[in-house]
């Protein structure tokens, strides 16, 4: 598969909804991709599509931060087909170099193997770490699911 990778878009919805949500439904997280997520992300330099004749063959969702030490780029989400993956998740390191941001961490769910050895073989590490949740408002209420959680 020849892959050509771009920036997300708003316009990428409809096309990454359901990739997203078939994802979201295996890895029993979420849904991140919405209009306003991507609107979002489409702003922050680091994210990215990758295509295939025409066709979107994953995402990258992925955000520079920084907690008053250094900078982090956060991926949040990275889904589509392994080939698509690898090449996500170097356009991901290759963004974050050139923005001078040498900390990278990505949220993988437990479920999600095959993007956690993806990941090692690239040399990302895991690291022993919790994340706890709390949800608030209706949304507690109602035992809607958190957002995060997920790469």
């Amino acid at each position: 598969m020849s892959l050509s990778l771009r920036p997300v878009a708003v316009d990428d919805l409809e096309a990454l909804q359901p990739l997203d949500a078939a994802y979201a439904r295996a890895m029993g997280v979420a849904p991140a991709v919405e209009a306003a997520s991507l609107g979002f992300f489409a702003r922050t330099g680091h994210a990215f599509v990758a295509e295939s004749g025409g066709r979107v063959q994953g995402a990258a969702l992925a955000q520079a931060v920084w907690d008053g030490v250094r900078p982090t780029v956060r991926v949040s989400r990275l889904i589509g087909a392994p080939e698509a993956r690898r090449a996500l998740a170097e356009a991901v390191v290759k963004s974050a170099y050139d923005a001078a941001v040498y900390d990278l961490a990505a949220e993988v769910p437990a479920a999600d193997e095959a993007l956690a050895a993806l990941l090692g073989a690239a040399g990302w590490s895991e690291r022993p770490v919790r994340r706890f949740e709390r949800l608030l408002g209706s949304r507690a209420a109602s035992g809607s699911p958190a957002r995060g959680g997920s790469a």
